[in-house]
């Protein structure tokens, strides 16, 4: 295989791995790296040997002074995985050699033996879309897809639950669904980009330095664009139940005017719309002048805050919302005649259930330091992919709503479904218990034509006001937090 010089396995500077599970900036290639000690030696005029050659760069590593006719040594500029068996002592045994001529010029460097190491020891290196094992980053991708793919079977189960009841419907209860709708769509789309980043589906993988496939930008770029404005319209919609939840508490609840259910749609989907949009259209131009391939990395620029400050104003004015909930509720309990520590519990557990509602949990993993740390990337990935499961759990599959409705359902299923058919049997006959059946099996009732129609007994289920949807009350006698008017 005719690699040539080495210079165009490693063009790849500084990047940032974007995935659905967190964002890592990587070490800076061993060839930028090279760039960067030979700018710096001519920034500093330390360049120029007159006793020798001076510094050269061939395109792969940058060669420092060396005397008339010495021959000088590096390593081959490879990213070794040394957590492979047997991969160090390859590290260190190949090396690229070159020559400081008489004349003071560098004579041609001898790659050789790292063609060789491309040959034989691929699995030592990165190449060909091939990174070196890693525990940590394995177990984030594994966690992420797991808990998205749990978060969201549950949620399309309390998606259904909440729309098959019609006792329970309420305003509340509609934000819920688009909710839970955001965050199907989040996690999905984020599973889908999370396997096609992992395998390198739109990469050409046939070259050592791997070559995006351009024809498939536009799919790339698409699966991208869902995985952003899903994200957005999740906080939207959190910021939406934060408001509406906010506005029960204060003098809004008096009011038997609502806005109209359209403006609720417009804010939850159009905003993150309208944002998604601006942020394309400046990072779509902001690509095409650096050339790179599916927007990637998308996290960084200063435009950037396009969405950050979207999220991180939903997120703000959410955490405000809850510091106001939390003192209507202290001002409720020191009317009431319980004891403090009850008081104090109360409104403890009130808090904790709006967290993951309101997404306040997300405000620490908001900023991301330079170099984050296992436990920070470990976290963050918890931490995101499993609020769809509080959701589902704690807002639908523990709402006391939710379970009277489901009761309700399975009592109106006949008891006799359930029970065994019961019955005296001997080896040559059947008798009935119930001893006004005939040998046919029919009532005498309805053979003489004198079968009287029962009475109904009990009400018809009434169906049930439109009330609070949290499974908990955590105060007693006053508006529970998602309390309807």
């Amino acid at each position: 295989m005719d690699l040539g010089c080495l210079h165009d396995l490693y063009i790849s500077g500084p990047i940032r791995y974007s995935t659905s599970l967190y964002n890592l900036r990587k070490r800076m290639s061993v060839v930028r790296a090279e760039i960067s000690t030979c700018y710096t030696l001519s920034q500093r005029n330390e360049s120029i040997n007159d006793n020798g050659c001076s510094v050269s760069f061939d395109k792969s590593l940058c060669w420092l002074k060396a005397e008339y006719g010495a021959k000088v040594e590096r390593l081959c500029p490879f990213t070794y995985c040394p957590s492979v068996p047997g991969c160090e002592q390859v590290a260190n045994s190949h090396m690229v050699t070159r020559v400081c001529g008489l004349n003071g010029e560098w004579q041609d460097s001898n790659y050789s033996q790292c063609i060789a190491v491309v040959e034989e020891y691929q699995h030592c290196i990165q190449g060909f879309c091939r990174v070196c094992p890693d525990l940590l980053r394995d177990l984030v991708i594994s966690v992420s897809l797991t808990l998205s793919i749990v978060s969201v079977t549950l949620l399309v189960a309390a998606i259904l639950l909440f729309s098959i009841f019609d006792s329970i419907q309420c305003r509340r209860l509609s934000i819920h669904k688009n909710l839970a709708t955001a965050f199907v769509f989040r996690f999905a789309v984020l599973a889908i980009w999370t396997i096609v980043q992992s395998t390198n589906l739109f990469k050409d993988c046939s070259t050592f330095n791997p070559q995006p496939l351009w024809d498939l930008e536009w799919i790339c770029k698409t699966i991208l664009w869902f995985v952003i404005y899903f994200q957005v319209a999740s906080v939207i919609w959190m910021l939406i139940e934060g408001a509406y939840l906010y506005s029960r508490f204060t003098v809004f609840a008096m009011r038997h005017h609502d806005a109209p259910w359209f403006l609720y749609m417009l804010c939850g989907w159009g905003v993150p719309l309208v944002v998604v949009i601006c942020w394309t259209v400046v990072h779509e131009y902001k690509s095409r002048q650096q050339n790179t391939f599916c927007w990637v990395p998308y996290a960084q620029g200063n435009h950037l805050w396009i969405l950050s400050g979207t999220i991180g104003f939903a997120l703000i004015m959410n955490f405000i919302f809850l510091l106001g909930i939390v003192v209507i509720l202290v001002q409720k309990l020191r009317t009431e005649n319980s004891a403090e520590s009850k008081k104090i519990w109360r409104t403890i557990k009130a808090t904790l259930l709006l967290v993951p509602l309101l997404g306040i949990s997300n405000i620490p993993l908001f900023y991301e330091p330079e170099q984050p740390s296992a436990v920070y990337m470990l976290g963050s990935a918890i931490f995101q992919n499993s609020q769809g499961i509080f959701i589902a759990v704690l807002y639908c599959f523990l709402n006391s709503e939710i379970q009277n409705a489901v009761k309700r359902q399975l009592s109106k299923v006949p008891i006799e479904f359930f029970k065994p058919r019961q019955r005296f049997e001997t080896e040559r006959t059947y008798v009935p218990e119930n001893r006004n059946i005939t040998k046919h099996g029919m009532p005498m009732e309805e053979l003489n034509g004198t079968k009287k129609v029962p009475q109904e007994t009990t009400p018809l289920n009434q169906v049930v006001p439109e009330s609070q949807i949290f499974s908990v009350s955590t105060v007693p006698n006053t508006r529970s937090p998602d309390e309807t008017d």
